[in-house]
């Protein structure tokens, strides 16, 4: 995007009406999906010019209910949810689950934007950390969705070349692009969020979206080896506090109410073993599906690897496999070529 042309289109950018300015929570809670996983929208319908409606909205490639990964194009490899739970980063590991990102396109009052969640269900944000030594701008992590200010998980696009897309942030006056670390020191793995001007809009800043097939039968989980290799974040205690409500048959959750556990490490197996214990009916883990949520505002996201290295409390949305509700979720496909 360092062409003439990509800079003049990152120019119109700026000089667009500033996106960021929040409508009411009513408006910040009208996300175009509805629960985890439900079956995603046909192809969104042409417009006069031509162009898809999520191109007229300012989000283009991205549609509402995707799954997508996200390839930098500068340095190679996919945006990765950190299994600390806060951080993103560069992996090449192409089938992981924490390369997966569930897309959901929010309208406000004024303007509509692209948030992504990652494996553990927290959005990809920008933060005021300055980035560490190598690493350029300021970190970008995983954070919860609670409020209809929380602007810093919401992103809108731009073109970049060879049929990618820059991920931008912020109003006219101060903007700024996702980017990748360690073109050259291949150790610096860290994303950032750095600010954007004219005459430096590079590879690093520019990603293909790569859509992921969705299936209606749930993949393997993919759990992770235990110990030492991974350490929980300094001060944690190694159990997490987890709140989990059961959605009934039609997969709606209204009215029902919600119970508490502590779970002894991050295991996935264990924590579906207990509660499908605590649900009774002589049920297991298999018969649950189980879907994590990060903040009020959030989006169930379907839980397919252990629980990250915090003992932050998560809450956990129970799908009873075999009732309908659970008949119209859609998963990843993440195998898929």
């Amino acid at each position: 995007m360092s062409s003439s042309s990509s800079e003049e289109e990152a120019a119109r950018s700026r000089s667009a009406p500033a996106p960021g300015k929040r409508g009411s929570a009513s408006a910040a809670a009208r996300g175009k999906s509805g629960s985890a996983g439900a079956r995603v929208p046909g192809k969104a319908r042409s417009v006069a010019s031509g162009k898809s409606v999520w191109a007229e909205m300012g989000v283009a490639p991205f549609q509402d209910g995707q799954y997508v990964r996200l390839r930098n194009r500068g340095r190679g490899g996919y945006l990765c949810a950190d299994e600390t739970g806060r951080g993103v980063s560069i992996d090449h590991r192409r089938e992981m689950v924490n390369t997966a990102w569930a897309v959901m396109v929010l309208e406000t009052d004024t303007n509509y934007f692209v948030l992504l969640r990652g494996a553990y269900g927290r959005h990809l944000a920008v933060t005021r950390d300055e980035a560490g030594p190598g690493h350029i701008g300021f970190d970008a992590a995983q954070c919860a969705f609670d409020e209809p200010e929380d602007t810093h998980v919401m992103w809108w696009t731009t073109p970049g070349k060879k049929g990618s897309v820059v991920l931008l942030h912020g109003t006219s006056a101060r903007l700024s692009a996702l980017r990748a670390n360690g073109r050259f020191r291949r150790w610096h793995r860290r994303v950032t969020v750095e600010a954007i001007n004219r005459s430096r809009v590079t590879s690093m800043m520019e990603w293909e979206v790569q859509v992921i097939p969705m299936r209606v039968e749930r993949p393997p989980y993919q759990l992770r080896p235990g110990g030492p290799d991974i350490p929980w974040h300094q001060g944690s205690e190694e159990t997490v506090q987890v709140n989990f409500v059961v959605a009934d048959d039609n997969g709606s959750t209204d009215g029902q109410g919600r119970e508490a556990l502590t779970l002894h490490g991050r295991s996935l197996m264990g924590l579906g073993n207990e509660l499908a214990q605590r649900l009774g009916d002589g049920l297991n883990f298999q018969d649950i599906t189980l879907c994590i949520q990060a903040g009020n505002l959030a989006q169930p996201t379907v839980l397919l690897t252990d629980l990250p290295h915090r003992d932050d409390p998560v809450d956990i949305v129970v799908f009873r496999v075999g009732t309908p509700g659970h008949d119209r979720l859609l998963f990843p496909d993440l195998d898929a070529e």
